[in-house]
């Protein structure tokens, strides 16, 4: 019996040398350097190129037909389009509203400021044919940081926020009847 066990411890001792052997041989080709590999691809690469009209009027300020009167006054028109008068200037028709303007944004990278026309901005408003007959349009007023939801303005949640713009319009007494035209500039700053 001792025979037999030697035996087996022979083969167990051959065994475990040759599995040794076959581990450091894989080892060995695992570590040894292999030629590099290359592989190549395309891809593409593209833009567009936008026009930068981020912010359009969609409606002109119109304060409607108005009748002077004797003594004149003012006609005040107010971002919702409500009209207001003093003196004995009369709405008289028309259709009267505010100007309305759309503003696109890009949220979290556009921080919009209403800069103007503000409250003392002024400007003319000239008759179309009659020189040197003319209107001031003054104390704008915009509905631009109306809030909506947790005091914030509603510009603060869309990329596309449109909002208006009026103000009040000075009426002499018997003024020429005719058409009063003048321009105002909005201005938005995007910081």
């Amino acid at each position: 019996m001792e025979k037999t066990g030697t035996s087996l411890l022979r083969k167990s001792a051959r065994t475990m040398r040759l599995a040794s052997a076959s581990l450091a041989a894989m080892a060995a080709l695992c570590l040894a350097p292999h030629g590099a590999v290359a592989e190549t691809t395309t891809t593409t690469a593209n833009t567009e190129i936008v026009i930068d009209t981020r912010l359009v009027k969609l409606a002109d300020l119109d304060f409607g037909e108005i009748i002077p009167g004797d003594t004149g006054g003012t006609i005040t028109l107010s971002p919702a389009g409500a009209v207001s008068t003093s003196g004995s200037v009369i709405s008289a028709g028309g259709n009267p509203q505010s100007a309305e303007f759309r503003m696109t944004r890009r949220l979290f990278i556009d921080f919009p400021t209403y800069v103007g026309p503000a409250g003392t901005d002024s400007i003319e408003l000239a008759h179309t044919s009659l020189p040197g007959q003319t209107m001031t349009l003054r104390d704008f007023t915009t509905d631009y940081n109306r809030t909506v939801i947790f005091g914030l303005p509603g510009y603060f949640f869309l990329t596309e926020y449109d909002f208006r713009v009026a103000g009040t319009l000075d009426v002499g007494a018997n003024q020429q009847p005719g058409t009063y035209l003048g321009t105002f500039t909005v201005t938005i700053d995007y910081n």
